[in-house]
C-alpha cells in the first residue's frame, strides 16, 4: 500500500476543502514538501484545491498527478469543531492529514490514526479561533492541552522507528515506479523487498536511493525468478 494522505484548506467560512495524496504522504515527503513550496495562502489554496495528486516531489515542489478527481469540501459555519470531525472522516483509509490554517500561516499535521478526540485537538489547537477577550482565560488550558498533544505526538513518533519510516519510502518509491506493471506482480514484488529488508535491514541503505531504472531491473530478476521457480 502507498502512503496515502489527505491536504486540506481551511476556509474562512470554516468549511474544509481537500485534496486527497497518493502516495509518499509521510511528514518527510509529504510534509516537507508542502512546507518548503506550498507555504503561502494562495499556494495551500491551490495545492488543497486540485482534488486528488499522486506525489508532491519535496525537492522541487512539482506535482504528478494522474487523476481528475474534484476536489471535496467539508464542514462549514460557526462549530469548528464539527468541521474538523468531517475532516477525519474524509480522510479514512490514509495514513496522514495535513491542514493549512490561515490564521497561524502554516501547515499543521496529525496521523489519521488518532482517536476523534485527540485528532480535532491536533488542529485545533494550531488554529487562531479565540474571538474575543472572554475568550481569554482558556489560554492557560489551551497551552496545557497543546503540552500534552506534543507528548503524545512525541511518542507516535518514537513508537515508528527509522527502519519503519525507510521501508515506508522504498515501498511508495517501488509501487509509483512500477505503477505501468502488473499490480499483482508488483504487490508480491513489494511484499518481497519487506522481507528482504527484514532479514537484512542494511539493503535498504541501497534501496533508498533506487530510481526508475534499478526498480525496474530488481522487479524483471524478481519476476524471472519466480517464472523459473
Amino acid at each position: 500500500m502507498a502512503t496515502r494522505a489527505l491536504i486540506g484548506y481551511l476556509n474562512p467560512s470554516n468549511s474544509i476543502t481537500t485534496t486527497y495524496n497518493h502516495y509518499d504522504g509521510y511528514p518527510e515527503n509529504l510534509g516537507v514538501a508542502l512546507k518548503k513550496h506550498y507555504a503561502t495562502d494562495e499556494k495551500a489554496n491551490e495545492i488543497a484545491n486540485m482534488g486528488y495528486v499522486s506525489y508532491v516531489n519535496p525537492e522541487t515542489g512539482d506535482i504528478e498527478a494522474n487523476n481528475t478527481d474534484k476536489p471535496v469540501t467539508v464542514g462549514g459555519g460557526d462549530d469548528l469543531v464539527s468541521t474538523l470531525q468531517y475532516f477525519k472522516e474524509e480522510a479514512d483509509g490514509t495514513d496522514y492529514a495535513y491542514l493549512w490554517s490561515p490564521s497561524a500561516e502554516e501547515w499543521l499535521f496529525a496521523p489519521t490514526a488518532m482517536k476523534m478526540e485527540d485528532f480535532v485537538d491536533a488542529f485545533a489547537l494550531g488554529i487562531d479561533f479565540i474571538d474575543d477577550e472572554d475568550d481569554m482565560a482558556d489560554y492557560d488550558s489551551i497551552d496545557s492541552m497543546e503540552e500534552s498533544y506534543v507528548d503524545r505526538w512525541k511518542s507516535f513518533i518514537n513508537e515508528n522507528d527509522d527502519a519503519t519510516v525507510r521501508f515506508e519510502k522504498i515501498r511508495d518509491n517501488a509501487y509509483r515506479m512500477l505503477k505501468h506493471e502488473d499490480g499483482k506482480q508488483v504487490n508480491a514484488y513489494v511484499d518481497a523487498l519487506e522481507r528482504q529488508i527484514k532479514f537484512k535491514p542494511s539493503d535498504a541503505d541501497e534501496m533508498i536511493n533506487y530510481d526508475k531504472s534499478d526498480f525496474q531491473a530488481d522487479f524483471d530478476d524478481y519476476v524471472s525468478d519466480k517464472m523459473d521457480s
